[in-house]
């Protein structure tokens, strides 16, 4: 369906013009309808909806009144595909509940969509740059993340509990997949906080693209990850622990071993019954990496990549040590867009909060993919703490009364300034205290429920003499 634009209004194509690959005018609706729920369009339109979500966690404040706010600016005017006056001056209040209940009706499954179709689009810039001797190179990892205190989230995520008593947040556990030249993210999964990570791989391989190398630590080093990235026609490079290497190789190991052999599940091992569990056939690998100044390192891996003259261990090791990037896009994920906390209050809103924010992760990382593009760099090259800030600032300040010419000029700018943001040159090998001279002491730490905390300083406050 075309969407049509506002004839007061310059087209989202001549405000956005950096961004006309990446929101997906056409395919959101088409996005709605695939979902199977009817969107009741009233002052919010799905893709108002959309940029709303990714401007809430561009944005410095994340609040629900910022985003009206910035409704209200007309910033979003050109977002407004219907053939009537703009969106500004139909928002007659300062409330936030029309915004709320847009969130609460858009579809989970558009969210998603945004966020997969930005993922594409970032690695059609590279032009065939992001493959590894013809496969695209998948990260694994695990995280958790921070939820209030709801009874829904708390009934399903759960909380922590030790002999201190029932922990206050809610965790929600997350499994994410990064690509290794682009660092967008390609699929994610969430679950409560004692699912583990390896069932929630299995939902995360699903979303990955065929004959994609997998590479995982030793937490997904076992054979249901293994079963199912062969069931979804991925290749694997996953590190082992030391027992589970010698248990699979039924002999004495020795450093540079390459062995065939084929990974039968045992009796611990928890398959899923509707996956073959027949033995998977791969390699075992195994090095003794040695530096001076430094304790010896063993490593073993199980590798579903044949032939060791295609893929020779050497360069399977280098790839591997390359994983250590998924643990910096967790950071900028949970750091830089400030999502170690999410404020949604339902198991539905956390999830859309999820989705809508690795969305806005992903325009970033485009943006630096396609500023790499023009100034023959990969996008590893570039900081994404500083793009965010440039992404940021235009995002959240383009003026929509400027002439098409001039916001074409300022964004095509920003991907000159996104060009020039690169890393800094480190020493390798840099070692540092992971210490602090100064701390902050102004107030101790908050422990246990608030409501708890503010009855015991009412009681300390009313046990004080008083002063005369």
């Amino acid at each position: 369906m075309t969407l049509t634009q506002s004839k007061a209004m310059p087209s989202i194509q001549q405000v956005l013009p950096t961004f006309q690959e990446l929101l997906p005018i056409r395919g959101v609706r088409d996005l709605v309808e695939a979902s199977g729920s009817r969107f009741y369009e009233r002052l919010f339109t799905p893709l108002i909806v959309v940029w709303c979500f990714i401007f809430q966690r561009l944005n410095a404040d994340h609040s629900l009144d910022a985003v009206v706010s910035h409704v209200s600016s007309g910033a979003v005017d050109p977002l407004d595909e219907r053939d009537r006056s703009p969106v500004s001056e139909r928002i007659r209040s300062e409330s936030t509940a029309a915004y709320s209940k847009a969130r609460k009706r858009i579809p989970l499954a558009v969210l998603k969509g945004v966020t997969q179709h930005f993922a594409q689009a970032a690695e059609q810039h590279l032009d065939g740059g992001a493959l590894w001797r013809g496969h695209p190179v998948v990260l694994l990892d695990g995280t958790t993340l921070l939820l209030r205190p709801e009874a829904e989230l708390g009934k399903h995520y759960g909380q922590a509990c030790n002999q201190h008593g029932i922990a206050y947040w809610v965790l929600m556990r997350v499994v994410a997949a990064f690509s290794l030249q682009t660092a967008v993210l390609l699929g994610v999964a969430e679950g409560p906080r004692l699912e583990s990570e390896q069932s929630l791989a299995k939902t995360v391989l699903s979303q990955l693209a065929p004959q994609s190398v997998c590479v995982g630590d030793s937490n997904f080093g076992v054979f249901s990850v293994a079963q199912a990235a062969r069931h979804y026609d991925l290749c694997t490079l996953l590190r082992l622990t030391a027992c589970r290497a010698r248990a699979l190789a039924k002999r004495t190991l020795h450093p540079d071993d390459d062995l065939p052999i084929r990974w039968a599940p045992s009796s611990d091992d928890r398959c899923d019954p509707q996956m073959s569990e027949e033995p998977i056939a791969g390699r075992l690998l195994y090095v003794r990496l040695e530096r001076d100044g430094f304790r010896p390192i063993a490593l073993y891996f199980f590798t579903t990549l044949p032939e060791a003259s295609s893929y020779p261990l050497a360069e399977l090791v280098t790839l591997y040590g390359r994983r250590w990037h998924i643990e910096l896009d967790l950071r900028y994920v949970k750091s830089t867009l400030d999502m170690e906390l999410l404020t949604a209050k339902s198991v539905e809103m956390a999830r859309k909060e999820l989705w809508a924010s690795l969305a806005s992760y992903n325009i970033v990382r485009v943006c630096m993919a396609m500023a790499a593009r023009e100034a023959g760099l990969t996008p590893l090259d570039l900081s994404f703490t500083k793009c965010w800030r440039r992404v940021r600032q235009i995002s959240c300040s383009l003026p929509p009364t400027d002439t098409p010419d001039a916001l074409a000029t300022l964004l095509r700018r920003l991907l000159t300034r996104l060009a020039k943001c690169r890393l800094q040159s480190r020493v390798p090998f840099r070692v540092e205290p992971r210490a602090v001279r100064r701390r902050s002491i102004q107030y101790p730490p908050l422990k246990g429920p608030r409501d708890k905390a503010r009855q015991l300083a009412l009681q300390k406050l009313l046990a004080e003499p008083t002063k005369c």
